[in-house]
């Protein structure tokens, strides 16, 4: 499983009026890191995409692209 450390949670408004919610936070073990995709790689601080599950007794979120990440460390920002 993919983990987020000091991890925030953002909510925003999308074009359409809605509400949505993302993560901030340094990743760890993303499926999708390699050569190319440098800013997914051990202790990069990314942006989710949209969440569409978030349980937060858990501590797990997964997102619109279908990463399950494990939340660790919750920043104090």
């Amino acid at each position: 499983m993919t983990r987020l450390e000091n991890w925030v949670l953002h909510t925003r408004n999308g074009l359409d009026g809605k509400q949505f919610q993302y993560l901030t936070g340094n990743v760890f073990g993303h499926p999708k890191a390699d050569w190319f995709r440098k800013d997914l790689t051990d202790g990069h601080e990314i942006i989710t995409s949209k969440i569409v599950s978030l349980d937060l007794e858990n501590n797990v979120a997964i997102t619109q692209s279908g990463t399950v990440y494990e939340l660790c460390n919750k920043s104090n920002m």
